[in-house]
């Protein structure tokens, strides 16, 4: 089975990495690198994907690339 999720990563001001991907609860890690971060951030999404399939979750129906919508916004937030 394949999920096509949606990933955020941030430089952090130390030079690490800060990953998470908001579709799946919990799922945030980090790493010293871009590459380190979205390496864990996968691993973290795979081990959570099966945990809600031995939980009994649909996953297919949840995660298919026809179920999303990928896009961006920009909010402006006045002081």
């Amino acid at each position: 089975m394949k999920a096509r999720l949606a990933v955020m990563l941030k430089k952090q001001s130390n030079g690490s990495y800060y990953a998470v991907c908001p579709e799946l609860h919990g799922c945030y890690t980090q790493g010293d690198t871009y590459e380190k971060a979205l390496e864990n951030l996968r691993e973290l999404a795979e081990i959570s994907i099966k945990e809600e399939l031995e939980d009994g979750t649909q996953i297919e129906e949840l995660y298919s690339e026809e179920s999303t919508i990928y896009s961006d916004m920009i909010v402006e937030v006045q002081r």
